[in-house]
């Protein structure tokens, strides 16, 4: 996390401008053998005055991650461009400097990227919803697949939510997109998908879809905790 918070210097000055004050939720992800460390160095850094206007930030547990090494991800969800740089600013401070370099003897630093949530539908409580499968997608024709997607979703009976986002800052190789689909459980979570998908709207999407997108992974996550 300490590279790539500092790192994100570089990209903010480049291409940023072209988000349109679009949210930008910046992820940052690690292994650790130590995750009650892990929560209990956030939480004494994120309840701090010195953390005072960072936006919403959940860790999430990658509990199957395919051949990656992360165990864990942080998402930092900012509202926008400006938002991401007074995060930037915020762990630039002394405290902030401390904090990274404190977590960066417990973690070692792995995937990192930034994504902007195109639509979202359902309850986005992780309190609640927090067994949730990510789905990495590489689109060719953006326009036409949020479209196609918003239509089946609009159908769609679910368990928790579901979002689609586009991958601004790409952190895996060839995903232009991913879909992060959250329920009270696994087992709600593949109910609710299997449903989806199964459904004569499901079908139908599958079917127009089969030429414009290709699924890339698909990872399991636990959400741990939200600040802010």
């Amino acid at each position: 996390m300490v590279k790539y918070l500092l790192g994100f210097i570089t990209i903010a000055f480049f291409g940023i401008s072209n988000l349109n004050a679009a949210p930008l939720h910046s992820y940052y992800c690690f292994s650790t053998t130590q995750p009650q460390e892990v929560v209990a160095s956030m939480d004494s850094w994120l309840t701090s005055e010195a953390a005072k206007g960072l936006p919403t930030v959940r860790l999430w547990s990658m509990a199957l991650n395919g051949e990656l090494p992360e165990t864990h991800c942080v998402v930092f969800e900012n509202a926008d461009e400006d938002g991401f740089e007074s995060m930037l600013q915020i762990f630039s401070s002394t405290e902030g400097q401390d904090f990274l370099s404190n977590f960066g003897e417990i973690t070692v630093d792995g995937l990192e990227g930034a994504g902007t949530p195109i639509i979202s539908y359902g309850d986005s409580d992780f309190s609640k919803n927090n067994a949730l499968m990510l789905f990495n997608v590489s689109v060719r024709n953006p326009k036409a697949y949020v479209r196609l997607w918003s239509e089946l979703m609009q159908s769609a009976n679910i368990a928790g939510s579901a979002t689609l986002f586009a991958d601004t800052f790409t952190g895996v190789d060839r995903r232009t997109h991913y879909i992060a689909i959250a329920g009270p459980s696994l087992a709600a979570v593949r109910t609710s998908v299997s449903e989806i998908l199964e459904s004569s709207e499901g079908r139908e999407f599958l079917k127009k879809t089969v030429k414009v997108r290709k699924l890339i992974s698909v990872n399991l996550m636990y959400h741990i905790k939200s600040w802010n």
